[in-house]
């Protein structure tokens, strides 16, 4: 099933300088990838209504001691740096925590392509897609470094962060990387990460799509580092790069949104079909898995995933194009796997749960937080009808009807005092650590929603 497709490329592993510069919170961003143009106005209803602030973009949160650590992209300087990469913390109040980095951002700017002049402008275009927190408070924020405007090109980029905000310089010497796909100063392919797992011994994993820079064919991208930032080179696989898992032998597009550790083993999933294939710790596809190495769903695209209680794993997305009643919409999507990749029956039929009622829940356009309560209910953010949404489902796939009105909480488009981000056209993110949740998008602090005290519900749109 694994085919040789990248036989002949290189990987060139760039060590980047750049600088760190302070960033205030902002108000303003869109949606799009890092060349977004102007972005919406607040109608003066944001605390800095009426300052000139960077466009701002979040992409992914989470939590770590209490605060919420946001991270996504801003232009803060874009005629000398473009758009950088931008870490900022915010205490369980919503407060900006001026502790952390600088007044409580960290931007970090790779400075220009890997090699020489290949995309006719100096600086890349950086931005952070995921974060994860480890044990010590340090933190691994992971995404894309990209070649320019007018090349699609882009590369693997991690930050590590100490866990007050500061460029950990023992991991890679600089506290960043950047691993480049393809020859030297080439803008052949392009790839982003979307996932990130610390390990206990000091190894992580970064997970993501790689391509060419066409974007006909996006494949799984699996890498492996050490805690120093180096590639772990003893992670091998039969046609590709040591250090790496590419998965090259399917023809949709797959993008590692979410890793699930299986013993010494990982499960990687997400994209088309909602596919997912198990990792040896050696770094070979393990082939028992699912059918000949592949668990799949045919139809939709998935853009999270969890493990599930029982061994298995989750993932859930939308499928569009759905009929109900003679018209096309947009659908909930649900996939429940086994440990091995086999559907799991007692979710569903081959395992899947597809949501057409009630109506008013159709025409969901972006599904994107994921997470399962320490009872097994299942918590999914969703954009429907422009609107975020948060679900809950029982064990087996039922709408939860005891939560929200009937199975789930809205809430309007409005906008808070709150300088966090703001992103109308992508529908936000969940997350749930332990006991706490924290949902973007929302204007109300409502505890009885959630399982033990919410801490806080945040307006932050574009995560």
């Amino acid at each position: 099933m694994k085919r040789n497709v990248w036989s002949g490329w290189n990987l060139v592993w760039a060590v980047a300088t750049g600088a760190i510069v302070a960033s205030s919170g902002a108000c303003g961003g869109d949606d799009g990838d890092p060349d977004p143009g102007p972005g919406p106005t607040d109608a003066g209803t944001q605390a800095d209504a009426g300052a000139a602030q960077p466009i701002e973009e979040g992409r992914a949160l989470t939590t770590s001691n209490g605060n919420l650590i946001v991270v996504g992209s801003t232009e803060q300087n874009p005629t000398a740096t473009g758009v950088d990469l931008l870490v900022r913390r915010y205490t369980a109040s919503g407060t900006l925590d001026t502790t952390f980095g600088t007044q409580g951002s960290v931007v970090v700017d790779f400075e220009g392509p890997a090699t020489g002049a290949i995309s006719g402008q100096r600086e890349q275009d950086d931005r952070a897609d995921t974060v994860a927190v480890f044990p010590d408070g340090s933190l691994l924020v992971a995404g894309f470094a990209q070649g320019g405007v007018k090349s699609d090109s882009r590369d693997f980029a991690v930050v590590k962060l100490t866990a007050n905000g500061q460029l950990d310089t023992s991991f890679n010497k600089t506290g960043r990387s950047r691993l480049h796909f393809g020859a030297e100063g080439s803008v052949e392919f392009r790839g982003a990460v979307h996932s990130v797992l610390p390990m206990a011994n000091g190894l992580f994993y970064v997970g993501g799509f790689l391509t060419k820079s066409d974007g006909l064919d996006e494949d799984f991208a699996l890498i492996r580092y050490k805690a120093d930032g180096s590639l772990d080179t003893s992670f091998t696989s039969a046609g590709s790069p040591a250090g790496s898992w590419i998965g090259g032998a399917y023809t949709n597009a797959e993008s590692v949104q979410g890793i699930v550790l299986q013993g010494t083993s990982l499960v990687i999933g997400g994209g088309d079909d909602f596919a997912a294939v198990r990792i040896r710790p050696a770094g070979n596809q393990d082939m028992t898995f699912g059918t000949s190495g592949l668990a799949k769903s045919v139809g939709g695209r998935a853009h999270a995933m969890v493990a599930r209680p029982s061994g298995g794993f989750l993932l859930a997305g939308e499928r569009q194009d759905v009929k109900v009643g003679g018209t096309g919409y947009g659908v909930m999507k649900l996939v429940a796997y086994t440990a091995e990749g086999k559907p799991d029956v007692t979710f569903g039929p081959e395992g899947v749960r597809e949501y057409t009622a009630p109506e008013d829940v159709l025409d969901v356009v972006d599904v994107s937080g994921l997470a399962i309560q320490a009872d097994g209910k299942i918590l999914v953010y969703a954009n429907v009808r422009a609107k975020p949404a948060l679900f809950r489902f029982l064990t087996n796939g039922d709408l939860d009807t005891a939560f929200g009105t009937g199975g789930v909480v809205r809430w309007p488009e409005t906008q808070l005092t709150l300088p966090l981000f703001i992103r109308p056209t992508t529908g936000p993110k969940l997350v749930v650590s332990g006991n706490t949740a924290f949902v973007t998008d929302a204007n109300i602090y409502t505890p009885g929603f959630f399982p033990g005290p919410a801490r806080l519900l945040l307006k932050s749109t574009g995560l």
